[in-house]
């Protein structure tokens, strides 16, 4: 949600309800990190979005785009898009966090995958936690209560009264998890998210998944990948898209082509052509120790770091 916003309906929120928020120190003011919360109302995004102590993003229902009473709420709330019966959704929907991440953003997600319907809080989906493991983002389990009496599944606006209690668990760090296979390690690690979100909500804890539906997050064997941008220069644009290629196969071990970003041509002074290309292409996340600021910043740097400038380690 962008800080406008957030500003703006905080004293909406503390007029309208009573609010009882607990642990906001558990949540890191900076860096990446996923929000997992039990889902119980339409209004737990809103919720979660106006009282956590940074902005929030959210992945959700490209369907919401289709409806003129969210098509311009929801993206102002800072919610992103996703097409859910499209091919690739789940892997779509992952890739982009793992982006959204990469960037040192918040993001919100819900294990149980959809609202629960009885009332319970259902088996999480291990999506989350494979999210985790492969970009590195700490894990802060959140507990919601009182959202479903403020907005009921099938009511369409939520009432401007009740009690809504929003509860941040001590993070959950990706690095605690990494023996045994990688289905034991988001197994363990989905474990430990629902066990936390228990220990916060009123809800009785179901051993079924929420829906038969596939998530939008799923676990798996598919690797997360992140876009990043090279530059090359050559004799045509074709020479210098496969300079570009090239130069990112050799930096990274997995890297596929995206989408050409932008073409030049220029004319240097001594009258040679010379022709650049702008590749967008993604490359493997790999998990590991959570980055610090200058870190990251270095990181995107090196990304969109055009082909034969020296990065701080030498030329590669």
């Amino acid at each position: 949600m962008a800080p406008p916003i957030r500003a703006a309906l905080r004293p909406v929120f503390d007029r309208c309800y009573r609010l009882d928020v607990d642990g906001l120190d558990h949540v890191p003011r900076s860096g990446p990190v996923i929000l997992a919360a039990n889902h119980r109302s339409f209004f737990d995004t809103p919720a979660l979005m106006v009282v956590a102590p940074r902005p929030v993003v959210f992945l959700g229902k490209a369907e919401y785009m289709d409806d003129w009473k969210t098509r311009y709420l929801f993206p102002a709330l800072g919610m992103v898009p996703i097409r859910r019966d499209a091919a690739r959704a789940s892997m779509a929907a992952l890739e982009t966090a793992a982006q959204l991440l990469a960037d040192g953003l918040a993001i919100g997600i819900y294990p149980e995958g959809t609202r629960s319907r009885d009332g319970l809080l259902h088996r999480g989906q291990s999506g989350v936690a494979h999210l985790a493991l492969a970009s590195g983002a700490m894990v802060v389990p959140v507990g919601l209560i009182g959202t479903d009496a403020v907005q009921p599944i099938g009511r369409s606006v939520p009432r401007l009264r009740g009690h809504v209690a929003v509860r941040f668990a001590p993070p959950l760090r990706a690095d605690d998890y990494r023996a045994g296979t990688s289905r034991r390690r988001r197994s363990h690690l989905t474990a430990d998210i629902m066990a936390a979100i228990a220990s916060m909500t009123d809800q009785p804890v179901s051993p079924s998944f929420a829906s038969d539906d596939p998530p939008l997050f799923r676990g798996g064997s598919e690797a997360v990948y992140r876009v990043v941008r090279r530059e090359a220069t050559g004799a045509s644009w074709k020479h210098a898209a496969q300079a570009a290629v090239a130069e990112a196969c050799g930096r990274y071990d997995d890297a596929r082509v995206g989408e050409v970003r932008r073409l030049r041509c220029a004319v240097s002074p001594d009258g040679e052509v010379r022709f650049s290309t702008d590749l967008a292409i993604s490359v493997r996340f790999r998990g590991g120790v959570q980055m610090g600021t200058a870190e990251r910043a270095a990181a995107m740097r090196e990304d969109h770091m055009p082909m034969g400038a020296a990065s701080s380690e030498g030329d590669r």
